[in-house]
């Protein structure tokens, strides 16, 4: 049985190193796994052996809370009450005059008699103590446990110092001192304050690392509006149910997965999938919890709630895979072990040797006491998960959702990239592309041709007539008799005594071959299916369609390829569709009438000669290839299989993402590198510095700078990984350089690349504008200014070349 818990109190990774020690101790127990950022342990034990409340019981005796693990992802986290600070503000109160007494002396400030001054100095020490006594209690039930952690190093730290001089000011009040002893109550105090100072800003800095996941949280409105009987209500969040109808008006976030039953609105979806732009929805379009309505009315019939909607599923990625431990952190993990008994040792070593040195059991104190408050497991615990954290919530608000810091880490590693072909560089849906008029009028032939396939639901008919549609604008199609479908051929109808036929050549057995041939020779060369419309003997016109590539498919592999990344790709189409296609895309190798199996045995094979492959796709056919790769990635717009069995999901099917995917992950791990090896350098200098091994050049610590030291490599650590939360692709930066003005335009009407063409002449004609770009899939132009243009006259541009603009932003 494997559980979930939530854990809190932990400080460090020996906190979580030692949890898990003691728990996978018990009988019963097969792994046990705790992760420090995520706050969660997870334990897989025999629930015949081993019970819950024994697991409780262990984790409290150490000193740390627990509890069940809530399942509800989408609850927003409750405000932590700052404890540590309001802490360390009552330390300073009564660290400010403890100094005062303690060095006031050395810069001419007035003190008091030297009784006066010790015992004001224990009572303002025991104080501070009394504050932060957080620290012996953890501490000393983690020692009992056998699992020190931070805290019994900063414990002892204190407690030595206090001990230490409480023993010299009795032996002061019974007369027993013949000379001038120093007291160690400053740092006493001083060690406490700085820590929890430290600690403090350190738990700011690791909360933001998770912002982006409580961004998504908060989206979700308290209350939403029921339509239930004819009657609007309003309702909690939690209580929404399948079948519910949900009112949504301008301005509003949808809470739930579901379809559009009424009315039309344009939707942000830059929550889910990272896209700017609003899209146009209307009644039967799906809409996913978290979109917003910018404007219009709609009602949704909830389909999934709670647990089951797509922002449920994204938050619990994201959250498993910052709590997830990458292989490079188990290292560190073992060090930290052993870390806090390896420091005790040597702070104990040092008081022994300098003592036999010096003779000064005061300056012993100093050394040993100074090791013990300087080396930080901390810094080294910190150094993976912080960065996992941060890098799986920035690639989450980009669209990139690496399924655990494995992922993360392994995908630095690519060097070659498969890539499917359908749904994957191309929109995985036919158009028509070309459209070619042999005889007789346009208008006439394109009304026929739909009046023939609005008899038919096959796919190519489905493309034809939206083409057909949008030429004819108002014009109706015409009405045709005597229809009749022949499989693999195409259809027959009548009209007005004449007879048209609209297929393939095989329908068109009497009509002259050459033509035919032609004109199948030339689109099928470019990968496009042919059909040709006919009238009785005579052909009327001719129509190419194909699965055209998307807009960024070419740019995408062009920035994989700057990236020294070998590019191929796979499909099950025939040899001349996947030589166009991979040619469009500026793809140089490609593996045409691949089945499932083939696909697979083509990672297989790229991987025997040293390729680290990360094969990109989105159907069920794709699903045995990303399980062989070395990494899976799935299109977030695939099936659930594809999306089950990848390793990273492109949540918004931009396969432009791929090379910003690796480039998160080399940051991300880069980032790691650097914390590690700062945790290292640092410890590896700070000890032998604190133990006063450079001395004899005047280099020497006291236990209140090694305090000081210890907490900023903590906070140097998280400050680092932070960075990554301002990671940016490089079409943002680019956009950022250029400093260009810019309006997108959301165009009605456009259905192939003529519109495309159309459109892209019309703004470009307009003075200012210095690129256009227009994209198909998306029904936008994206125009760049190089001085102020009106909306008013770009609009007008477009509606002149026949098209409508419904948004600018």
């Amino acid at each position: 049985m494997k559980q979930k818990f939530s854990v809190s109190g932990m400080s460090c990774t020996a906190c979580s190193s030692g949890i898990e020690r003691a728990v996978r101790r018990l009988e019963g127990v097969t792994q046990a796994d705790v992760s420090l950022m995520g706050e969660v342990m997870t334990v897989d034990y025999d629930e015949t052996v081993l019970t819950k409340e024994i697991i409780f019981d262990t984790v409290i005796k150490l000193g740390y809370g627990i509890s069940d693990y809530d399942e509800n992802v989408l609850k927003e986290r409750k405000a932590q009450p700052d404890v540590l600070k309001k802490r360390f503000f009552l330390s300073l109160i009564f660290l400010l005059p403890l100094m005062y007494f303690s060095m006031g002396a050395m810069v001419g400030l007035p003190q008091p008699s030297e009784i006066f001054s010790v015992s004001a100095q224990m009572l303002l020490a025991l104080a501070v103590i009394i504050i932060d006594f957080k620290f012996f209690t953890s501490g000393a039930k983690a020692l009992w446990s056998r699992s020190p952690n931070m805290d019994t190093l900063v414990a002892l730290g204190s407690g030595v110092s206090f001990v230490y001089s409480f023993v010299f000011t009795l032996l002061l009040y019974l007369g027993k001192l013949e000379e001038h002893f120093h007291l160690f109550y400053e740092s006493a105090a001083m060690i406490l304050c700085l820590v929890t100072l430290g600690k403090w800003l350190e738990e700011k800095s690791k909360r933001k690392t998770g912002e982006e996941i409580e961004k998504l949280i908060k989206l979700m409105p308290n209350t939403v509006t029921v339509e239930r009987g004819g009657l609007e209500s309003k309702c909690e969040f939690s209580q929404i149910a399948v079948g519910d109808v949900l009112i949504v008006k301008q301005g509003e976030y949808i809470p739930v997965d579901g379809k559009i039953i009424e009315g039309r609105a344009f939707i942000d979806r830059a929550a889910i999938t990272g896209e700017s732009l609003p899209i146009e929805a209307q009644e039967g379009d799906s809409v996913t919890g978290a979109d917003i309505v910018k404007s219009g009315y709609i009602k949704v019939l909830a389909e999934k709630v709670g647990a089951n909607t797509t922002l449920s599923q994204i938050v619990k990625m994201v959250k498993e895979a910052g709590a997830s431990k990458a292989p490079i952190q188990k290292t560190a993990d073992k060090i930290a072990g052993i870390f806090v008994p390896a420091v005790s040792l040597i702070a104990l070593v040092t008081f022994f040797v300098w003592l036999v040195i010096s003779h000064d059991i005061a300056l012993s104190a100093n050394y040993a006491i100074s090791v013990l408050v300087i080396s930080c497991p901390c810094s080294l615990g910190l150094a993976t998960p912080v960065a996992v954290m941060a890098a799986t919530g920035k690639g989450m608000s980009l669209g990139i959702l690496y399924k655990d810091a494995e992922a993360l880490q392994k995908t630095k590693d690519v060097n070659c990239v498969l890539l499917d072909k359908t749904a994957t560089l191309t929109i995985g849906a036919p158009n028509v592309t070309d459209f070619a008029l042999l005889h007789g009028d346009a208008v006439f032939a394109l009304q026929v041709a739909e009046g023939i396939e609005n008899r038919s639901n096959h796919p190519i008919a489905e493309c034809i007539k939206a083409y057909a549609r949008a030429r004819l604008g108002a014009r109706s199609a015409i009405e045709t008799e005597s229809y009749f479908y022949e499989t693999g051929k195409g259809a027959t109808a009548s009209y007005q005594g004449n007879t048209y036929r609209l297929g393939n050549r095989r329908l068109l057995t009497k009509i002259e071959e050459n033509t035919t041939k032609k004109y199948e020779t030339e689109y099928s060369k470019q990968g496009k299916t042919v059909v040709f419309l006919a009238e009785n003997e005579k052909l009327l016109a001719v129509f190419a369609i194909a699965d055209t590539l998307k807009e960024e498919s070419a740019t995408a592999v062009a920035e994989l390829k700057k990236r020294n990344l070998r590019v191929a790709m796979l499909t099950g189409d025939n040899e001349n569709v996947a030589k166009a296609i991979a040619a469009q895309a500026g793809i140089d190798e490609y593996f045409a009438e691949a089945l499932p199996k083939d696909k697979a045995a083509a990672v297989a094979r790229v991987r025997s000669v040293g390729g680290n492959v990360a094969m990109v796709g989105d159907g069920i056919n794709d699903s045995p290839a990303l399980k062989a790769a070395d990494l899976g990635v799935a299109m977030g717009n695939g099936t659930d299989i594809a999306i089950d069995s990848a390793d990273v999901v492109l949540s918004r099917g931009d396969i432009s993402l791929v090379a910003t995917m690796i480039d998160l992950s080399k940051a991300a791990v880069r980032n790691i590198h650097q914390n590690l090896f700062w945790a290292f350098f640092y410890n590896c200098v700070a000890i032998p510095v604190a133990a006063g091994v450079f001395a004899f050049a005047g280099i020497t610590l006291n236990p209140m700078i090694a305090a000081a030291c210890m907490s900023l490599s903590s906070l140097f650590v998280v400050s680092n990984a932070l960075r990554l939360t301002r990671f940016a692709n490089k079409k943002e930066l680019k956009e950022k350089e250029s400093g260009e003005m810019k309006k997108i335009l959301k165009i009605e009407g456009m259905m192939c690349q003529h519109c495309v063409a159309h459109v892209t002449k019309a703004l470009s004609a307009v003075a200012g504008v210095i690129a256009v770009d227009v994209n198909l899939k998306k029904k936008t132009a994206t125009v760049e200014l190089s001085e102020t243009v009106s909306e008013q006259t770009l609009i007008a541009a477009v509606t002149d070349a026949g098209y409508e603009v419904k948004n600018v932003s």
